[in-house]
């Protein structure tokens, strides 16, 4: 818990950061570079929260709770999520028929740009993540620990429904940086280095 609290006290610090650099940026620029814009600013700097629907959902099929939470700072067109989840895998998809109950805490910091003013509508992004695992062996019935690390880059649509309430489906493509692994006897699992992700959000912003 500890470890989360300072996390996020670290997405908050370096939000303050990205919107001091931000505007030092934007006194660079002209007025008329903005006046060209075909969508008018109404929403310039904002924080936001988000839930993913899909860690929740996953840990249900497998009969556990999961969860995801997601905390993020805007400025005009940029922004910094701070995201932590975690959720159980179920074991169909772990590609290994000698381990089960594969769980995961994940931490991440992204970075984002949108197309379009007001926080809505396409957006890019890249980060990197920090995915704590146990799994278990069907062998020895052990349960080990090992961590992941993983740069990402992925995209999304800001769907306004009701003033600043919003959905977000979104993409994600994660690619494993270190190769740790767990071995049991002449079996192992580690991550595939390249994961695809699909989802949908749930949101809100000041």
């Amino acid at each position: 818990m500890k470890k989360k609290f300072f996390f996020f006290v670290v997405i908050i610090a370096l939000s303050t950061t990205v919107s001091a650099q931000l505007k030092t940026v934007e006194s660079t620029c002209s007025k008329s570079n903005f006046a060209s814009q075909t969508d008018s600013i109404t929403t310039k700097q904002t924080v936001g929260i988000a839930i993913d629907l899909l860690p929740p959902i996953m840990s249900a099929t497998t009969g556990n709770l999961g969860y995801s939470a997601q905390l993020w700072y805007g400025y005009r067109k940029f922004r910094v999520r701070g995201v932590i989840a975690g959720f159980q895998m179920p074991d169909q998809l772990i590609g290994n028929d000698d381990f089960k109950d594969l769980k995961t805490t994940a931490t991440a910091l992204i970075f984002d740009c949108f197309k379009n003013n007001n926080f809505e509508g396409w957006w890019l992004g890249v980060g990197f993540e920090m995915w704590d695992k146990t799994i278990s062996s069907k062998i020895d019935n052990k349960a080990y620990d090992f961590k992941d690390y993983a740069a990402t880059a992925g995209s999304g649509y800001i769907f306004k429904l009701y003033k600043n309430f919003y959905i977000e489906p979104w993409v994600a493509v994660h690619y494993v940086l270190n190769n740790e692994k767990v071995s049991v006897g002449t079996t192992e699992y580690k991550t595939k280095k390249i994961q695809g992700e699909v989802s949908l959000k749930v949101g809100w912003h000041f």
